[in-house]
Protein backbone atom coordinates (compact mmCIF):
# COMPACT_ATOMS: atom_id res chain seq x y z
CA UNK A 1 0.00 0.00 0.00
CA UNK A 2 2.90 2.32 0.79
CA UNK A 3 4.28 1.75 -2.71
CA UNK A 4 0.96 2.40 -4.43
CA UNK A 5 0.29 -1.00 -5.96
CA UNK A 6 3.87 -2.18 -6.43
CA UNK A 7 4.64 -5.37 -4.53
CA UNK A 8 7.43 -6.55 -2.24
CA UNK A 9 6.80 -10.27 -2.75
CA UNK A 10 4.65 -10.63 -5.90
CA UNK A 11 7.22 -10.42 -8.68
CA UNK A 12 4.83 -11.54 -11.42
CA UNK A 13 2.71 -8.52 -10.57
CA UNK A 14 5.74 -6.23 -10.62
CA UNK A 15 6.88 -7.49 -14.01
CA UNK A 16 3.35 -6.92 -15.31
CA UNK A 17 3.40 -3.39 -13.86
CA UNK A 18 6.75 -2.74 -15.55
CA UNK A 19 5.39 -3.84 -18.93
CA UNK A 20 2.07 -1.99 -18.62
CA UNK A 21 3.68 1.19 -17.27
CA UNK A 22 6.30 1.13 -20.02
CA UNK A 23 3.50 1.04 -22.58
CA UNK A 24 1.83 4.08 -21.00
CA UNK A 25 5.05 5.98 -20.37
CA UNK A 26 4.75 5.87 -16.57
CA UNK A 27 8.48 5.67 -15.98
CA UNK A 28 8.27 6.41 -12.26
CA UNK A 29 6.25 3.23 -11.73
CA UNK A 30 8.61 1.31 -14.02
CA UNK A 31 11.57 2.42 -11.92
CA UNK A 32 9.83 1.60 -8.63
CA UNK A 33 8.66 -1.85 -9.74
CA UNK A 34 12.06 -2.68 -11.25
CA UNK A 35 13.76 -1.64 -8.01
CA UNK A 36 11.49 -3.98 -6.05
CA UNK A 37 12.29 -6.84 -8.42
CA UNK A 38 16.03 -6.27 -8.06
CA UNK A 39 15.84 -5.98 -4.26
CA UNK A 40 13.77 -9.15 -4.01
CA UNK A 41 16.28 -11.00 -6.21
CA UNK A 42 19.16 -9.73 -4.08
CA UNK A 43 17.30 -10.87 -0.97
CA UNK A 44 16.86 -14.36 -2.44
CA UNK A 45 20.56 -14.46 -3.30
CA UNK A 46 21.55 -13.20 0.15
CA UNK A 47 19.37 -15.82 1.86
CA UNK A 48 20.76 -18.59 -0.34
CA UNK A 49 24.33 -17.43 0.36
CA UNK A 50 23.71 -17.36 4.12
CA UNK A 51 22.22 -20.86 3.97
CA UNK A 52 25.13 -22.32 2.00
CA UNK A 53 27.78 -20.71 4.20
CA UNK A 54 25.96 -21.90 7.31
CA UNK A 55 25.69 -25.43 5.91
CA UNK A 56 29.49 -25.56 5.65
CA UNK A 57 30.06 -24.59 9.28
CA UNK A 58 27.25 -25.94 11.45
CA UNK A 59 25.10 -29.10 11.63
CA UNK A 60 22.39 -29.19 8.97
CA UNK A 61 19.71 -29.28 11.68
CA UNK A 62 20.58 -25.71 12.66
CA UNK A 63 20.95 -24.18 9.19
CA UNK A 64 17.30 -23.17 9.04
CA UNK A 65 17.77 -21.30 12.34
CA UNK A 66 20.52 -19.21 10.79
CA UNK A 67 18.33 -18.31 7.80
CA UNK A 68 15.47 -17.26 10.07
CA UNK A 69 17.79 -15.17 12.26
CA UNK A 70 19.20 -13.55 9.11
CA UNK A 71 15.67 -12.58 8.02
CA UNK A 72 14.96 -11.12 11.46
CA UNK A 73 18.17 -9.09 11.21
CA UNK A 74 17.11 -7.60 7.86
CA UNK A 75 13.73 -6.61 9.32
CA UNK A 76 15.54 -5.06 12.29
CA UNK A 77 17.68 -2.95 9.96
CA UNK A 78 14.47 -1.87 8.21
CA UNK A 79 13.05 -0.70 11.54
CA UNK A 80 16.23 1.26 12.28
CA UNK A 81 15.94 3.14 8.99
CA UNK A 82 12.24 3.75 9.59
CA UNK A 83 12.97 5.18 13.03
CA UNK A 84 15.65 7.37 11.43
CA UNK A 85 13.08 8.87 9.06
CA UNK A 86 14.13 6.99 5.92
CA UNK A 87 11.00 4.99 5.03
CA UNK A 88 11.95 4.11 1.45
CA UNK A 89 15.26 2.57 2.54
CA UNK A 90 13.35 0.74 5.28
CA UNK A 91 10.96 -0.74 2.72
CA UNK A 92 13.96 -1.76 0.63
CA UNK A 93 15.32 -3.82 3.51
CA UNK A 94 11.89 -5.36 4.02
CA UNK A 95 12.03 -6.48 0.39
CA UNK A 96 15.45 -8.01 1.02
CA UNK A 97 14.08 -9.80 4.08
CA UNK A 98 11.10 -11.17 2.16
CA UNK A 99 13.41 -12.42 -0.57
CA UNK A 100 15.72 -14.11 1.93
CA UNK A 101 12.70 -15.81 3.52
CA UNK A 102 12.47 -18.16 0.55
CA UNK A 103 15.63 -19.96 1.66
CA UNK A 104 14.00 -21.14 4.90
CA UNK A 105 12.41 -24.16 3.25
CA UNK A 106 15.03 -25.31 0.78
CA UNK A 107 15.91 -28.84 -0.25
CA UNK A 108 18.83 -29.73 -2.53
CA UNK A 109 19.15 -26.12 -3.68
CA UNK A 110 15.46 -25.76 -4.58
CA UNK A 111 12.61 -24.09 -2.69
CA UNK A 112 10.48 -26.94 -1.33
CA UNK A 113 7.79 -24.74 0.21
CA UNK A 114 6.84 -21.40 -1.35
CA UNK A 115 6.35 -18.73 1.31
CA UNK A 116 5.97 -15.50 -0.65
CA UNK A 117 4.20 -16.31 -3.92
CA UNK A 118 0.68 -17.59 -4.35
CA UNK A 119 0.80 -18.87 -7.95
CA UNK A 120 3.19 -21.74 -7.29
CA UNK A 121 1.31 -22.66 -4.14
CA UNK A 122 -2.02 -22.77 -5.97
CA UNK A 123 -0.53 -24.89 -8.78
CA UNK A 124 0.84 -27.41 -6.29
CA UNK A 125 -2.43 -27.45 -4.36
CA UNK A 126 -4.38 -28.16 -7.56
CA UNK A 127 -2.01 -30.97 -8.51
CA UNK A 128 -2.22 -32.55 -5.05
CA UNK A 129 -6.02 -32.29 -5.13
CA UNK A 130 -6.04 -34.34 -8.33
CA UNK A 131 -3.69 -36.82 -6.64
CA UNK A 132 -6.37 -37.48 -4.01
CA UNK A 133 -8.61 -38.82 -6.79
CA UNK A 134 -5.97 -41.49 -7.40
CA UNK A 135 -5.34 -42.45 -3.80
CA UNK A 136 -3.10 -39.55 -2.79
CA UNK A 137 -3.03 -38.07 0.69
CA UNK A 138 -5.21 -35.10 1.60
CA UNK A 139 -2.39 -33.81 3.81
CA UNK A 140 -0.41 -32.79 0.72
CA UNK A 141 -2.96 -30.31 -0.66
CA UNK A 142 -3.98 -29.13 2.81
CA UNK A 143 -0.40 -28.04 3.42
CA UNK A 144 -0.52 -25.72 0.40
CA UNK A 145 -4.03 -24.57 1.32
CA UNK A 146 -2.80 -23.54 4.77
CA UNK A 147 0.11 -21.62 3.25
CA UNK A 148 -2.21 -19.79 0.84
CA UNK A 149 -4.63 -19.03 3.67
CA UNK A 150 -1.81 -17.75 5.87
CA UNK A 151 -0.49 -15.52 3.08
CA UNK A 152 -3.96 -14.10 2.42
CA UNK A 153 -4.66 -13.59 6.13
CA UNK A 154 -1.30 -11.90 6.60
CA UNK A 155 -2.01 -9.54 3.71
CA UNK A 156 -5.40 -8.69 5.22
CA UNK A 157 -3.97 -8.03 8.67
CA UNK A 158 -1.13 -6.03 7.13
CA UNK A 159 -3.60 -3.94 5.14
CA UNK A 160 -5.63 -3.02 8.20
CA UNK A 161 -2.44 -2.38 10.20
CA UNK A 162 -1.21 0.03 7.54
CA UNK A 163 -4.61 1.73 7.47
CA UNK A 164 -4.50 2.32 11.22
CA UNK A 165 -0.79 2.94 11.91
CA UNK A 166 0.80 3.59 8.54
CA UNK A 167 4.34 2.37 8.00
CA UNK A 168 4.77 2.11 11.78
CA UNK A 169 3.02 -1.25 11.39
CA UNK A 170 6.46 -2.46 10.28
CA UNK A 171 7.40 -2.55 13.96
CA UNK A 172 4.53 -4.97 14.59
CA UNK A 173 5.56 -7.14 11.65
CA UNK A 174 9.14 -7.22 12.92
CA UNK A 175 7.90 -8.20 16.37
CA UNK A 176 6.05 -11.13 14.79
CA UNK A 177 9.22 -12.09 12.90
CA UNK A 178 11.11 -12.10 16.20
CA UNK A 179 8.42 -14.25 17.82
CA UNK A 180 8.62 -16.73 14.94
CA UNK A 181 12.43 -16.71 15.14
CA UNK A 182 12.45 -17.44 18.86
CA UNK A 183 9.88 -20.21 18.44
CA UNK A 184 11.76 -21.82 15.54
CA UNK A 185 15.17 -21.71 17.22
CA UNK A 186 13.79 -22.98 20.54
CA UNK A 187 11.87 -25.79 18.85
CA UNK A 188 14.87 -27.02 16.89
CA UNK A 189 17.20 -26.81 19.88
CA UNK A 190 14.73 -28.84 21.91
CA UNK A 191 14.51 -31.45 19.14
CA UNK A 192 18.30 -31.62 19.01
CA UNK A 193 18.50 -32.17 22.76
CA UNK A 194 15.93 -34.97 22.47
CA UNK A 195 17.96 -36.70 19.75
CA UNK A 196 21.14 -36.45 21.80
CA UNK A 197 19.41 -37.79 24.91
CA UNK A 198 18.10 -40.79 22.96
CA UNK A 199 21.54 -41.55 21.53
CA UNK A 200 23.31 -41.23 24.87
CA UNK A 201 24.36 -44.57 26.43
CA UNK A 202 22.23 -45.66 29.36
Amino acid sequence: MFLGGVFLSFMSGNVTRIAASSATGDWATVQLAATCVVLFLLGVMEGALVRRLAARRIPIAFVKNVVVINMALLFTIACVFLAAGMPHIAVGFVSLGIGSMNSIFERKGEVSLALTYMTGTMVKMGQRLVDTLFGGSHAAWLQHFLIASALGSGALVGGFSYKWWGLNSLYIATGLVYAMTIFTVTWRLRDHVRVISRQAPR
